[in-house]
């Protein structure tokens, strides 16, 4: 399990030596010495009086990288592998552990430009929204569905809690980060008729902000699954459907499949190759269900059947198909 921890874990592909501003070979007292100085810095208790949003930013993004990189360097067996993995290259990808602080957003602009709403008592910090992917079918996407998922918390870790910075080091717990991650079950109501690439927000059922004291709202994106046979058109949603040329020529009753299921249609006789047929009502919010035509000539036939369509070509009366091709 400590294992996956540290496959996981986001530096944003930084060297974690490079992050904590020590040598590749740092003693532990190196590198705690030089947490400290960034938690001071940029930690939950630096002072945020006077500063922008973009030093604010700055400082939310400085203060995660710091921890991450501390808590996998303070753990040797953690280090060893991260020495060994990355020796040449050293780049993670993002894992479980999102951004504590990762970008300052406001709800009354959808993710704006200030980091503060009104208050009372004065301006206050601005929960960070957290985001999560709802990969869902195509039959979820438009008959609704709930979605379930796991929000980890951070949460103030009690044994450290009051302690200096440089105190904080010896805390078994917490391994001097202030806090540690509690996980959170949660199920949303997806309603119907959602669509790939929609964002769906909830307030304040994200993630607890330790710096705001209280959770953030909850972005649900909507990833929609690829259907076999079925693909968007707008709203609507298109199908190619073979038909042999016994149906095309004298019509027919097929089934065709739909996002919920399937159902049976006709197709006039004489239907030509790429008509399109529309099922009303059967598309993504109020679009309809395009069924494309496509006629499959047979692979094989009998010596009958040689017969008998060259009794049909002597019968067919329709001029010749290519004669535009000549005209000027």
């Amino acid at each position: 399990m400590e294992e996956e921890k540290t496959k996981t874990k986001s530096h944003s592909g930084k060297d974690l030596y490079q992050i904590l501003k020590v040598r590749p070979d740092a003693t532990t007292d190196q590198i705690e010495d030089a947490y400290v100085r960034s938690y001071n810095e940029c930690g939950p208790n630096a002072s945020v009086d006077d500063k922008s949003v973009e030093e604010l930013d700055s400082m939310y993004k400085e203060f995660q990288e710091v921890a991450d990189a501390y808590e996998i360097l303070m753990d040797a067996r953690r280090r060893d592998d991260y020495d060994k993995t990355y020796e040449k290259k050293k780049q993670a990808t993002t894992g479980e552990v999102k951004a504590l602080w990762n970008k300052v957003t406001s709800p009354f602009t959808g993710g704006g430009n200030t980091n503060t709403e009104p208050d009372a008592k004065g301006p206050r910090i601005q929960a960070l929204a957290y985001e999560v992917t709802a990969e869902i079918s195509l039959r979820e996407a438009m008959k609704g569905t709930k979605f379930s998922f796991t929000i980890s918390d951070p949460t103030p870790c009690e044994d450290c809690a009051g302690l200096k910075p440089v105190n904080r080091m010896q805390c078994t717990t917490c391994r001097g980060l202030g806090y540690f991650n509690v996980d959170r079950e949660e199920e949303i109501d997806l309603p119907p008729n959602v669509y790939d690439g929609m964002e769906i927000r909830k307030n304040e059922l994200g993630r607890y902000d330790l710096r705001a004291q209280r959770n953030g709202d909850l972005i649900i994106k909507i990833k929609v699954r690829e259907h076999p046979h079925l693909h968007f058109v707008g709203n609507d949603l298109q199908t190619n459907v073979p038909v042999s040329i016994y149906e095309a020529m004298l019509g027919a009753e097929i089934e065709v499949p739909t996002a919920t299921g399937k159902v049976v249609m006709k197709i006039q006789p004489l239907t030509q190759p790429g008509r399109i047929y529309r099922l009303k009502g059967l598309g993504l919010a109020g679009g309809d269900q395009l069924v494309k035509i496509e006629i499959v000539l047979p692979q094989k036939l009998s010596g009958e059947e040689v017969g008998m369509y060259k009794k049909l070509r002597d019968l067919y009366k329709e001029p010749n198909p290519r004669k535009d091709l000549y005209t000027k």
